[in-house]
């Protein structure tokens, strides 16, 4: 059954099916959000994946055999 919040509610303690523990949630629109652990582990692969792409597509050094 679906919980519904006030509208001051930022975050709550809630079970969150991924990390499988009791974690703090953002709260949208009076229902639960995602969980702000598994967000910022995701934000945190996203800035790597980025910064691996770009790693890879940089240019080598032009004359680098001399």
């Amino acid at each position: 059954m679906t919980e519904h919040f006030t509208r001051n509610t930022i975050s709550a303690s809630l079970w969150c099916a991924k990390c499988q523990k009791m974690t703090q949630h953002r709260i949208d629109d009076r229902r639960k959000g995602p969980c702000l652990e598994c967000i910022s582990r995701l934000a945190v692969d996203n800035a790597q994946r980025e910064i691996d792409l770009r790693r890879a597509a940089r240019q080598g050094e032009l004359f680098s055999h001399v």
